[in-house]
């Protein structure tokens, strides 16, 4: 169970340092995957569990960003009625993003480490 959860804590980081590039997520759910070994199922519950491990601190610097782009004047206003709803389609869709990239991620990683010769455990890099 160790293994898992430190596993899941180098592709939720690989996910949050690689924010700024689109589709961070598969690269973190193959990192996990991938330094883990094991099945197709493994690999999938690993990516699942970086990608819920990336969305906390994600969303931790993503909301305050949208509140201040509402007040601002872009998108909805933080005083309008719709404010909580259009925060819970943007979560919803955070959440489906996120998680969901880096399981299609975890099944990629177990994938290369199958079938390739790559390896892509972080902890070799630093």
């Amino acid at each position: 169970m160790r293994e898992t959860l430190r596993d899941a804590g180098w592709g939720a980081l690989v996910t949050v340092g690689l924010s700024f590039v689109p589709f961070s997520s598969l690269v973190g759910g193959a990192v996990a995957a991938n330094r883990h070994g094991g099945g197709y199922a493994s690999g999938l519950w690993l990516g699942l569990l970086a990608g819920v491990g990336a969305t906390v601190p994600l969303l931790a610097l993503f909301l305050p960003a949208l509140y201040l782009a509402g007040a601002l004047g872009f998108g909805i206003a933080p005083s309008s009625p719709a404010y909580g709803l259009f925060l819970a389609l943007v979560f919803a869709f955070f959440l489906a993003y996120t998680v969901g990239l880096s399981a299609v991620g975890g099944l990629g990683g177990t994938w290369a480490a199958r079938h390739t010769a790559w390896n892509l455990d972080p902890s070799r890099w630093l």
